[in-house]
C-alpha cells in the first residue's frame, strides 16, 4: 500500500511538473538567427511600412517585438564597430574594434579590422574587391583576432560545450568574421574579383563541399547582360522617396548611372570585377547571400536537434546602394522593398527547414547614413561637404606653431582620428598634451567642425554634461586610437572622401538610429518606443538560446521581451 501511495505521489508530481517543463523547453529554440541589414536606417521600417508585402517586415514587426527607438551609444558608427558591438554586447572602447581599419603604431601602418598576414584566403585572393576597406587592409587572410571580447557565437559554443553550430555569412569579410567569433563552423564572404564565396586558413584549409558546389554553379553570373530596374511598378517612387536624379548622387559602381534602369556593365566577360561591383551595388547581392544561406541551413543541419545553433547573416548591398545614391533616393527605397522580400523568403526557408516556432530571429543594422548635403540644404538645413582636417593643412599649422623637425608632426590619419608623431613632439621639446590642445583649438575653428576631442581629455574623463563627448569616449581605445578626434557638424560630409554620394560614422541620430526587431518563440509581440541599444541583441539571443550572454556584454534584455517562464 505504501508503494502504491509512493507511485501515485510520483505520478501526481510528474503530472503537475510536466506542463511547466514542456513549456520551458519549448521556449528555447533550436536556432537563433542574427540578421544585419548593413546601413538600414532606423526610420525605414516606419517610413515605408505601408509598401511592404505580407510575410516579411510586416510579419516580424506585427508578430514580434519592434523597438522603434534604438540607437548606438558611441560616436564612430561604421560597419566593423557596429557588427562587433551587436555581437559582443559592448562598445568599441571595450571590444577594441574602433573602426573598419586604424593606424597601428606598433607596426607603422594601417591595419584592417579582420586582416591577417598570418593567414591566407581560401581559395586564393584576387587583386580586385568589392569593398575599399577589404582591398586596403586584408590582402591576405582574415581572422577575428583583433576583436577583444567574445561574441554571441562564442557564447553559443561555450554554453553548449561546442555542440551548437555557428554559421556566419556576408558579402563583406568583416560582416562574417566579426559576428562569427573565434570558432565558427562556417564563415564565408564574397571575393569581389571572382564572385565566389571564400574563407580563410584561420578557419579551414579548403571550402566546404557544399560551398564548392555553390561556387561551381557561378551564381553571381545570372544578372550579366540584365539591368536593375524598379521592383514595383504600382507605386510612385518619387512620392515615397524623391526624384530619380538628385544632385549629389554618385553614378554607382562601374558606370551604373544616376537613374533607373541601372545596367550591369560592362558586358565584357574580361571585366568581371566591374560587373561584380555592379551586382554588389544593387539589391541582388543580397539575393546571392540568401541563396548561400539556404544551402548552409540544409547542409549544416541547423536547428535539427535540441542543441541551439546560430546563423548570422549580414546583407551588405544595402550599404553599397546607400553610399552611392543616399537615403532619400529611389535606389534606397527599392533596395529596402527588396529587403522586405529577402526577409519573407528567409522566414519561409526557416519555417520549412527548422520549423515555425522553433527559432528566434533578431534583425538590426550596424549603422545608419547621412542624407546627401544637397538634399539637406533644400530642406533648409545647414549642410555641406568640407575637409577641415586635411593632413597637409594640419602639418603646416604645427610646423608654423612649433617649428619643423626631422619627423613629420602627423604620423597618420584614420577616420576621424589624427595620430601625432611622438618623435616630433620630443624633438620640439614640447608636451604632447599641449600640442593636442593647440591643434584642437585650431581645428575647432575650421569650417564644418562641431567639436574636437583630445586623447588627454578622453583619458581624463569626459564630463557627464557632454553627452556627445561621452559617445566619443565609448569609441576610444587608447592603444588603437589617435590623439585628436575631429567631429563634423550634423549633415556635413568630408569632401576629400566624397565629392558625391554619402557616408556615416557620426554620433548624430541619422547614423545611430537603427531598427531592432525580435521575432520567434517566446517573444512577446509589441511596439516599444522606449530608448534601447542594438547592443542588447547579444543578451537577447543568448537568453533565447538558454546560454549565458558573452562575458563583455553590458546591455540587458529589454524588460518584457520574453514570456515570463523563460529562464
Amino acid at each position: 500500500m505504501r508503494l502504491l501511495c509512493l507511485l501515485a505521489a510520483i505520478l501526481l508530481a510528474a503530472l503537475l511538473l510536466a506542463p511547466d517543463t514542456v513549456a520551458e523547453e519549448s521556449t528555447h529554440p533550436r536556432l537563433v538567427v542574427l540578421v544585419y541589414f548593413d546601413q538600414f536606417r532606423g526610420d525605414y521600417l516606419a517610413r515605408w511600412k505601408d509598401e511592404f508585402g505580407e510575410g516579411g517586415f510586416k510579419r516580424i514587426t506585427t508578430d514580434g517585438a519592434w523597438f522603434q527607438n534604438c540607437h548606438y551609444p558611441y560616436a564612430y558608427t561604421v560597419t566593423a564597430a557596429g557588427h562587433s558591438s551587436v555581437a559582443t554586447g559592448c562598445v568599441p572602447s571595450v571590444h577594441g574594434v574602433i573602426g573598419n581599419d586604424w593606424y597601428d603604431r606598433g607596426v607603422g601602418k594601417t591595419v584592417n579590422c579582420v586582416g591577417s598576414d598570418r593567414h591566407e584566403q581560401v581559395p586564393g585572393r584576387t587583386a580586385e574587391g568589392t569593398d575599399s576597406d577589404e582591398k586596403k587592409g586584408a590582402k591576405g587572410g582574415v581572422s577575428p583576432e583583433r576583436l577583444l571580447k567574445p561574441t554571441i557565437a562564442d557564447a553559443i559554443k561555450l554554453g553548449t560545450d561546442g555542440k551548437g553550430k555557428v554559421v556566419a555569412l556576408s558579402l563583406k569579410n568583416r560582416g562574417a568574421a566579426l559576428p562569427g567569433g573565434r570558432a565558427p563552423d562556417v564563415c564565408y564572404w564574397m571575393d569581389g574579383g571572382t564572385g565566389q564565396f571564400v574563407t580563410s586558413t584561420y578557419y579551414r584549409e579548403a571550402v566546404h563541399p557544399w560551398v564548392a558546389a555553390f561556387n561551381k554553379s557561378k551564381p553571381a553570373e545570372r544578372w550579366r547582360g540584365k539591368t536593375w530596374d524598379r521592383f514595383r511598378t504600382d507605386i510612385d517612387y518619387a512620392k515615397l522617396s524623391g526624384p530619380d536624379d538628385i544632385a549629389g548622387e554618385s553614378k554607382g559602381a562601374s558606370g551604373q548611372g544616376r537613374v533607373f534602369p541601372h545596367p550591369f556593365e560592362p558586358t565584357d566577360p574580361k571585366a568581371k570585377p566591374a560587373y561584380l561591383n555592379a551586382v554588389y551595388t544593387s539589391p541582388f547581392g543580397n539575393d546571392l547571400l540568401l541563396d548561400l544561406a539556404e544551402r548552409a541551413i540544409s547542409a549544416e543541419g541547423l536547428g535539427k536537434d535540441d542543441v541551439p545553433d546560430l546563423l548570422s547573416l549580414s546583407f551588405s548591398s544595402n550599404d553599397a546602394v546607400g553610399h552611392a545614391w543616399g537615403p532619400d533616393s529611389q535606389e534606397v527605397l527599392d533596395v529596402t522593398l527588396r529587403s522586405d522580400r529577402i526577409m519573407k523568403r528567409l522566414l519561409e526557408v526557416l519555417d520549412a527547414k527548422v520549423g515555425r516556432g522553433k527559432y528566434v530571429l533578431a534583425m538590426t543594422a550596424d549603422h545608419g547614413i547621412c542624407p546627401l548635403p544637397e538634399v539637406s540644404r533644400k530642406q533648409g538645413k545647414d549642410a555641406a561637404r568640407v575637409q577641415p582636417a586635411l593632413s597637409a593643412k594640419v602639418e603646416a599649422f604645427l610646423v608654423e606653431k612649433y617649428g619643423k623637425t626631422a619627423a613629420k608632426w602627423v604620423e597618420a590619419s584614420s577616420g576621424p582620428w589624427l595620430y601625432l608623431n611622438a618623435k616630433a613632439v620630443t624633438a620640439a621639446g614640447v608636451k604632447q598634451a599641449d600640442v593636442e590642445a593647440e591643434l584642437a583649438q585650431w581645428l575647432a575653428k575650421r569650417d564644418g567642425v562641431e567639436a574636437v576631442y583630445t586623447r588627454t581629455a578622453l583619458t581624463a574623463g569626459i564630463p557627464p554634461t557632454d553627452a556627445t563627448g561621452e559617445m566619443v569616449a565609448r569609441s576610444f581605445r587608447a592603444e588603437r586610437c589617435g590623439d585628436v578626434y575631429v567631429l563634423l557638424k550634423p549633415y556635413y560630409l568630408p569632401t576629400a572622401v566624397l565629392d558625391t554620394g554619402t557616408t556615416h560614422g557620426s554620433p548624430w541620430e541619422y547614423d545611430t538610429h537603427v531598427p531592432l526587431v525580435v521575432y520567434g518563440t517566446g517573444v512577446v509581440p509589441g511596439v516599444h518606443t522606449g530608448r534601447v541599444t542594438p547592443l542588447a541583441t547579444a543578451a537577447i539571443l543568448s537568453t533565447a538560446a538558454g546560454v549565458k550572454a558573452p562575458s563583455g556584454a553590458t546591455a540587458p534584455v529589454p524588460t518584457g521581451l520574453f514570456v515570463p517562464h523563460r529562464k
